[in-house]
């Protein structure tokens, strides 16, 4: 009984992550944006938006901003719903055809992909 009970206290231990997961929900600011001129030279730079996208847990976001627009303008709200999917995140656009944006996790950023030829995306930080 005691071999069990320290197999299942290491098996436990094993189980658990020193790095805490970083969530979508939450508060997120445009930081930075990648437009790759289409020789794949493109690297982020730093840009000054308040572009903000904020994430709930129902599935829904709303945004100061056009989330479905690679634009860094902060004028006109959107929001919508979100969806979870095997590659990671959704959010579904049509202006004025349907397609969709994907959204990542990377590095403590929250990395936005549009559907451009070439690689265009923007990062936000997560705000406290």
């Amino acid at each position: 009984m005691k071999k069990l009970l320290l197999f299942l206290l290491l098996l436990s231990l094993a189980c658990t992550s020193d790095d805490p997961e970083i969530e979508i929900l939450g508060e997120w600011q445009l930081v930075e944006v990648l437009a790759d001129p289409g020789d794949g030279s493109g690297k982020f730079k730093s840009v000054d938006s308040n572009k903000r996208i904020t994430f709930f847990e129902d599935g829904s976001y709303t945004s100061n901003g056009i989330i479905c627009d690679f634009t860094t303008s902060a004028e006109e709200a959107s929001g919508g719903q979100y969806t979870i999917d095997e590659d990671g995140y959704l959010i579904p656009c049509s202006d004025p055809v349907s397609y969709t944006v994907g959204l990542r996790l990377e590095d403590g950023f929250l990395i936005i992909s549009f559907p451009c030829i070439e690689p265009c995306l923007q990062k936000f930080r997560k705000q406290s």
